[in-house]
C-alpha cells in the first residue's frame, strides 16, 4: 500500500493512474481490489491501493465518503470515479480508451 504523498507525486508525474481506496474492514474491498489491479496492469496503467483506515487524510483529499472507491486520473485530473458498487465492464472500457501519452488534444481536429 502506498501513502498519500507518494500517490500525489505519481498523479503529477504519470500520464494515467488508477487509485483504489479501501478499508481493511471492508469485505467487498478485498474482492474488488485484485480485479481493479488486474485491469490497470492489463492496460499498463499505474495502480495505487490505499487504505482509508491507515491514512484518514485520504477521505478529505480524494473526497471519498464510502469504500471501495476507484478513481481514474489522466494528466493529473480525475476523469472517472466509482464507489461502493464498481462496474468493472465500464471501468475496463474507460481504461481501453485512455490516451497513453499526455500530448495536448488538438480540439480543432476533433470538432471539424
Amino acid at each position: 500500500m502506498k501513502n498519500l504523498s507518494t500517490v500525489q507525486k505519481a498523479l503529477t508525474e504519470e500520464t494515467n493512474n488508477v487509485v483504489f481506496i479501501s478499508s481493511e474492514s471492508c469485505s467487498i474491498c478485498h474482492v474488488d481490489e485484485p480485479k481493479a489491479r488486474k485491469l490497470a496492469e492489463d492496460y499498463n496503467i499505474s495502480f495505487h491501493h490505499m487504505d482509508i483506515m491507515h491514512e484518514p487524510r485520504l477521505a478529505g483529499f480524494f473526497e471519498v465518503l464510502t469504500v471501495p472507491a476507484v478513481l481514474v486520473y489522466h494528466d493529473g485530473k480525475e476523469i472517472a470515479r466509482q464507489a461502493r458498487f464498481i462496474d468493472f465492464k465500464s471501468l475496463e472500457k474507460l481504461l481501453q480508451q485512455l490516451p497513453k501519452d499526455s500530448k495536448a488534444t488538438d480540439y480543432q481536429n476533433v470538432f471539424t
